[in-house]
């Protein structure tokens, strides 16, 4: 150990720096840190806002750390994220906080990466049981345990799918070999559905001969052979398609298939159905055992061999297909010639070699796998999928690693692509960019990083363009071609640079990937990169009295499949690779990302740790490029202008850094803004936790002046009720004349007057919002209590007594009153129309004051409705109005029209037949805001307000 690794760290430090960017920039020293914090049993590390796992590797017990005891120690906001322990929790919080707080775009996905064997599934498991855990919590007891289940069964369904897509390999016992993308939809802070969506699932590992998927391992080992003499199979007996167990995994995939069942049974699958599965895999198994002879100039299925013949007569009954059928099947290929100058008739050619009919039942195979898999996955999209589209979700993307074993083909090099591609959109979106920011604001100097963009494009365009084109065009040629001839023609038109990322040697070829140099076999890779899908397949199996097996042939290949829009004649696997992972690089570009890399410290032949197998996968995963960036605590970064567009009051062209100061000033102390916000050349730079403030107090503003929009559309609609006048307006009520109704006059205009001391508010004439804000607690945001919320509803409550004391003072709705309240209302749009409708309300006041009945009528025009239960009561009134002799009362009113009934019981309101002792609702508008989206996980654009909104502000 060199000297540099000894210096001393305080005993409380293991347990305080939970973050890389507290070490010195020492690989030796990191090195150190993180293998002493393993040994801890801490196995979690910030490096900045990525997190960093280590796989304890049996090395030290972590069972107690995923404790649901310790759910709420991760689910508190502190003043940042960061402060918080490093923990997987952690992370999934935060993605679900974003989502449900609104703060970024609308889908946040948390990328889980890294080598082979590194812990990323077990990490998503994690994360899916900690989300289940919140969603558990917030479900309200109205809603039972219908939503809370949802979590249950997406962690059933991912169970089944893990069994029907894990197998052991070289370096991991429990390999998963396809990606997922598992969607959680959110209403709201509640999960409402889910979607699991696989893709490149390695199904040439069904045909493989050994280390097939465990689904097949548990149902061997977990039936019993009762239930395996229905399917023809046997414990005892060897099958060609699955290796020889280990006598003590058994138990494991006994225990397997019972929480298989379990998942099938959660997922809603019945009992027949359970048994068509099972059924096609037991189909697979035989089939597996079919070995053929050359037989003359053709081929033939092998009689003569007992397993080969009791595979036979056992694939016929399975799929309900004649000996006959099978057999033509498995040795034959339709010929269909076209011409459009004659007809041609179809006709069966005899295949003319042994591995050409094992090639063909082989793909059969996996294309009937590939088929029940996605079907497996249409039960879970029918049972977990919310009723209808919701724009909100989280995802967690789990992906197979990087691998390099002691042979190498083309399943590896399709692994290690979609991992060099994963790896480059990380440096290139989340490296690379802050690097940029960090270096034209002067927090970092310029350095030569160990990854850079430009030398994964060069990686990624020899390999597609070169490679994969070269193979593919092989795979179009009707003559055999050496593949020695195809290497060297891939590596002839390379750069001198570019020869280092492929090169030719022994027979086979060496792509330099970014986790080093990987050999790759060209045994069988034309023939694998084809797999072509013999066409009688689909004429053949419907005519099978098995219906399921049926249904499985007829599903359409673009719902099992991605469809590749090509030129070239055959589709081959290669570019079905490529089109898969376009599509999960465009769907990541769409979301918010949280990244967590994982990595494997491995032991050396001596016991020791060893330190350069752990210092190239820090390397490769991009830990030491990220590690100057990380030194910057601000983690959020705006440019000043979209930083001032988003909290500021108004919009202006030209941006004044001062008033960008004045937001941040107001809401944060000065002895603390210098640690928290760094004012740079083009950007502002926050921390998370002064972020999430700023967040807060701009959504309480907005849910300030949506219930401020509400009201008054309220008081506009409600036409007894006096409309809030601004404070900026004054209205005189001049009155001359003594007398009785001069009383009532005063009386309006006192009414007047007190609404405008309430309702008047005093805001700063400036355009910063947030001081002018009320600040949210954690505990008490748009969920819970809101005092803006409660203080407009005492408002409307003043208004409803407003009502009532016109309707005691009886004022006559007529033609001239209702002018005159028009008017009033009409003030609030603007001082400059004061003057204009003052000289009418004037004169209107005056003649409503010499009508001599002004005050003497209740404020309505009563209609008898048949009916209406409430008849007798209005007719009652009627009557009493009629012996009056009023006149002016009359059975026809408009029913838009909210009118009040002073009777000696109480105030009634009335409206389009309902008679009713509350208020009627008038109108309702129900405004929703949200902060915009993010682009990247630290950069927030701008978006203005909707015109409407602005207008109305």
């Amino acid at each position: 150990m060199s000297a540099t690794t000894k210096q001393p760290i305080s005993a409380v430090g293991w347990d305080v720096i939970n973050d890389l960017s507290a070490l010195p920039e020492n690989e030796d020293i990191i090195i150190d840190f993180l293998l002493e914090r393993l040994q801890r049993g801490q196995i979690y590390t910030w490096v900045g806002p990525l997190l960093l796992t280590l796989n304890p590797n049996n090395e030290t017990s972590t069972s107690y750390f995923y404790n649901s005891s310790n759910f709420d120690k991760y689910v508190k906001v502190s003043d940042g994220f960061y402060e918080t322990s490093p923990h997987i929790f952690t992370v999934a919080y935060k993605a679900h906080y974003n989502l449900t707080k609104q703060l970024g775009r609308n889908c946040q996905v948390i990328v889980i990466s890294g080598q082979t064997g590194t812990g990323k599934t077990y990490n998503a498991s994690k994360c899916l049981e900690f989300l289940s855990s919140i969603n558990k919590s917030s479900v309200r007891s109205s809603q039972g345990d219908c939503t809370y289940n949802i979590m249950l069964r997406v962690t059933d369904a991912c169970r089944l799918i893990t069994a029907f897509t894990t197998a052991c390999t070289e370096k991991n016992e429990v390999s998963s070999r396809h990606g997922q993308l598992v969607k959680l939809h959110y209403v709201g802070d509640i999960i409402s559905g889910a979607t699991i969506n696989s893709f490149l699932l390695e199904r040439s590992r069904v045909t493989r001969g050994s280390n097939n998927f465990q689904i097949f391992y548990q149902m061997i080992f977990g039936m019993s052979h009762t239930e395996l003499e229905g399917f023809n199979l046997s414990k005892d007996e060897y099958y060609d398609i699955l290796n020889v167990v280990d006598y003590n995994k058994r138990k494991y995939f006994q225990e397997g298939f019972q929480d298989t069942l379990k998942a099938l049974d959660i997922l809603e699958i019945k009992a027949d159905q359970k048994t068509h599965i099972f059924q096609i895999l037991a189909l697979l198994i035989h089939m597996g055992n079919i070995k053929f002879v050359k037989n003359g100039e053709a081929c033939a299925i092998d009689l003569n061999n007992n397993k080969s013949k009791k595979a036979l007569k056992s694939t016929c009954i399975l799929s309900c297909l004649t000996e006959d059928v099978i057999v033509e099947l498995l040795t034959t290929i339709l010929i269909n010639p076209r011409s459009t100058w004659r007809k041609c008739t179809p006709y069966h050619r005899y295949l003319l070699t042994v591995d050409a009919c094992r090639n063909r039942l082989h793909s059969i195979i996996r294309h009937i796998y590939d088929l029940l898999f996605h079907c497996i996955l249409n039960y879970a999209k029918n049972t977990l999928s919310p009723k209808q589209e919701y724009t909100q979700w989280l995802g967690i993307l789990d992906i197979f690693g990087f691998e390099a074993f002691k042979k190498n083909e083309i399943e590896q090099l399709c692994v290690n692509y979609a991992n060099e591609r994963l790896q480059y959109y990380f440096i290139e979106t989340y490296v690379e960019s802050s690097r940029n920011d960090l270096m034209e604001e002067g927090f970092i100097e310029i350095y030569s990083p160990l990854h850079t963009t430009s030398l994964y494009k060069e990686r990624l365009h020899v390999i597609e363009k070169n490679l994969f084109l070269t193979l593919n065009d092989a795979c179009q040629s009707p003559v055999a071609i050496n593949m020695s001839t195809i290497i060297q023609s891939a590596c002839s038109n390379l750069h001198n640079t570019q020869r280092k990322v492929l090169r030719e040697k022994d027979g086979n070829f060496i792509v330099e990937h970014y986790s080093g140099p990987v050999a790759y076999s060209i045994e069988d890779i034309l023939s694998k990169n084809v797999d072509k899908i013999p066409d009688e397949i689909f004429l053949i199996f419907n005519t099978s009295t098995n219906k399921f097996l049926r249904s499985l042939i007829n599903i359409e290949e673009k719902q099992h499949s991605h469809t590749v829009k090509t030129f070239t004649k055959k589709s081959t696997m290669l570019a079905k690779f490529k089109y898969s992972m376009d599509t999960v690089i465009e769907e990541l570009s769409k979301c918010d990302l949280h990244y967590v890399q994982c990595v494997k410290p491995k032991r050396s032949i001596n016991c020791e740790w060893d330190r350069k197998d752990f210092q190239k996968q820090l390397a490769c995963t991009g830990i030491f490029d990220l590690l100057p960036l990380v030194k910057c605590k601000y983690s959020i970064r705006l440019s000043y202008k979209d930083f001032y567009r988003r909290y500021s009051k108004t919009n202006a062209e030209t941006i004044n850094p001062d008033k960008c100061k004045l937001i941040v000033e107001s809401i944060v102390p000065k002895k603390e803004l210098h640690s928290l916000v760094h004012f740079g050349k083009q950007l502002i730079f926050l921390t998370e936790s002064i972020f999430i403030k700023l967040e807060s107090y701009r959504r309480n503003y907005l849910i300030n002046y949506a219930n401020k929009i509400q009201t008054f559309w309220i008081r506009h609609k409600c036409k007894k009720t006096v409309p809030t006048i601004s404070k900026y307006l004054t209205i005189k009520f001049e009155v001359q004349n003594e007398c009785k109704t001069d009383e009532n006059v005063m009386s309006v205009k006192n009414i007047l007057d007190c609404n405008l001391n309430k309702s008047s508010t005093s805001e700063e004439d400036d355009d910063v919002f947030i001081t002018s804000s009320v600040p949210l607690d954690n505990n008490n945001e748009i969920n819970g209590s809101n005092p803006i919320i409660e203080e407009n509803v005492k408002d409307i409550d003043t208004n409803e007594n407003l009502n009532e004391c016109y309707s005691e003072n009886k004022i006559n709705s007529s033609k001239k009153q209702l002018e005159v309240l028009k008017n009033i209302h009409d003030l609030r749009n603007g001082q400059e129309r004061f003057e204009n409708l003052k000289n009418q309300l004037k004169s209107n006041v005056t003649e409503l004051k010499s009508s001599s009945d002004y005050f003497s009528r209740p404020n309505i025009h009563i209609s008898c409705n048949n009916n209406n239960n409430n008849n007798n009561l209005l007719k009652q009134h009627y009557i009493g109005l009629r012996k009056n002799n009023d006149k002016n009362c009359s059975m026809h009113f408009d029913k838009k029209r909210v009118y009040t009934i002073q009777t000696e019981s109480g105030l009634l309101f009335y409206k389009n037949g309902i008679l009713s002792r509350r208020r009627l609702t008038v109108l309702l508008i129900r405004m929703h805001t949200r902060p915009t989206c993010l682009i990247k996980s630290h950069v927030l654009p701008h978006t203005e307000l909707p015109q409407g909104l602005q207008d109305c502000l």
